[in-house]
């Protein structure tokens, strides 16, 4: 089932923190992140470039993410500091985080986007593990062989 953008938002409303995963492509990483978005579902967080995470993200850009009920594949980017759409990111960020605005004018304390390629959300009222969902990037969505909930039979 297609998953509404207004359910979205107001899950992304309602949570403050996101749990990203990266991999070196060999082993994987876990961070919990504070985040805020915008309009098109972009998650925009802040991280000193030199983390783990941040490290594994210049070399894989693909991530996965859990947000409350969500469940989120992007792809990350570095926002150039200082530039205009630096400034623009900033400002959704720290409209929603505003004692970290300081935070961000230590040296390698960068904002990165995370753009949507496929966003699930656990919708249990039409059975035990259906996911509705709201895709962006129908090649990369297609490329993942997506599960799609079915029955299975009782075991014998």
């Amino acid at each position: 089932m297609k998953l509404n953008l207004d359910t979205v938002l107001r899950i992304l409303e309602k949570e403050k923190i996101l749990y990203l995963a990266t991999t070196n492509n060999r082993f994987p990483d876990n961070s919990a992140v504070c985040f805020a978005y915008d309009q098109n579902l972009h998650l925009y967080f802040g991280s000193y470039s030199d983390t783990l995470k941040c490290i594994n993200i210049k070399n894989n850009p693909y991530v996965a993410i859990c947000v409350g009920t969500l469940q989120i594949h992007g792809i990350v980017r570095m926002i150039q500091y200082g530039s205009e759409e630096y400034k623009n990111k900033r400002e959704i960020y720290d409209k929603r985080f505003p004692k970290y605005k300081s935070v961000f004018e230590k040296s390698c304390n960068e904002l990165y986007e995370i753009r949507p390629l496929v966003i699930w959300n656990y919708n249990t009222s039409l059975g035990e593990m259906n996911r509705d969902e709201l895709v962006f990037d129908e090649e990369y969505y297609q490329s993942i062989s997506p599960y799609k909930f079915h029955k299975y039979d009782e075991r014998s």
